[in-house]
């Protein structure tokens, strides 16, 4: 699988650029860092000489997103994979792009995973967008925890199924985590891409799609919402969401805002994947 160098930059990275220049920063220092952002290295060179002289310079904000289908998008709507029955598509939305998927595990790997976790949960964090480093937030209220690559046979039949559904081999995805909500706890709208200037070329680069697992039925509550599509979909065991929002041109789709409702009955776990535009690891 070829991945292209990013070649787009968005204005609050534009901005970070100026004002790094305007310090006195070496252009050629700058260069460097988008390079191992994962930049084009002409377009870097190009960038760094139009911004010194004062030209014009195209962001992501006043350039349309460009649609790319995903490789799961040419599968149809029953996806075989070697180890499970057939993975159903029960509904599709081309922009952004987005799948339902039933029967993506079965009821017993939803219990097990389930039952692996209960004893390793602790409170969720987010990136911080200023230091790039983990912390909690009131607007995330779940616990969680994650699997490594691999860990077990059931997580590593997790992996390899979910690796042939979507496309994209093992090292480019993040460890497999688990997510638990109780009672009236939340996850507010939000992106699951990062802010430009915090993208690790050296751990994959940018998010580009997330597969969501549902691990059970919540009696009440507990949606998924995409409010700026008017789009609710409500947690059913076994079922998953896939929605792709990064293409090859560096370009983030912030159609992709999405939240997690509270949960109003019950409780609610579910299973994540994030899948990145290059390999983790090797």
């Amino acid at each position: 699988m070829i991945v292209e160098k990013i070649s787009i930059i968005s204005n609050e990275l534009k901005e970070w650029m100026q004002n790094t220049l305007n310090s006195g920063v070496a252009p050629e220092l700058v260069v460097d860092a988008m390079i191992k952002k994962g930049f084009d290295p002409r377009f870097s060179y190009t960038t760094i000489f139009r911004m010194i002289r004062n030209h014009s310079v195209q962001t992501t904000d006043n350039c349309p997103y460009v649609y790319e289908l995903p490789p799961i998008a040419r599968k149809g709507s029953l996806i075989h994979t070697s180890d499970h029955v057939p993975i159903k598509v029960i509904m599709s939305i081309e922009k952004p792009f987005i799948l339902l998927l039933d029967n993506l595990l079965s009821e017993q790997e939803c219990d097990e995973l389930i039952a692996l976790s209960k004893d390793r949960l602790r409170r969720s964090k987010v990136i911080d967008s200023e230091t790039g480093k983990e912390k909690t937030v009131p607007g995330r209220t779940s616990e969680g925890t994650e699997f490594m690559v691999l860990e077990n046979r059931l997580i590593a039949r997790i992996e390899k199924r979910i690796a042939e559904l979507i496309d994209y081999p093992v090292e480019y995805s993040e460890s497999l985590q688990v997510l638990h909500y109780n009672h009236g706890e939340e996850y507010k709208p939000h992106f699951d891409f990062f802010q430009e200037n915090k993208v690790d070329a050296s751990k994959g680069g940018q998010r580009i799609a997330t597969l969501l697992i549902y691990l059970n039925d919540v009696e009440a509550g507990g949606e998924t919402v995409f409010p700026k599509l008017g789009l609710s979909v409500s947690p059913k065991k076994g079922a998953a969401i896939y929605f792709h929002y990064g293409n090859s041109k560096g370009q983030t789709d912030r159609l992709s805002l999405h939240s997690s409702t509270p949960v109003v009955m019950g409780d609610k776990w579910v299973a994540t994947k994030w899948i990145r535009q290059k390999k983790i690891y090797e």
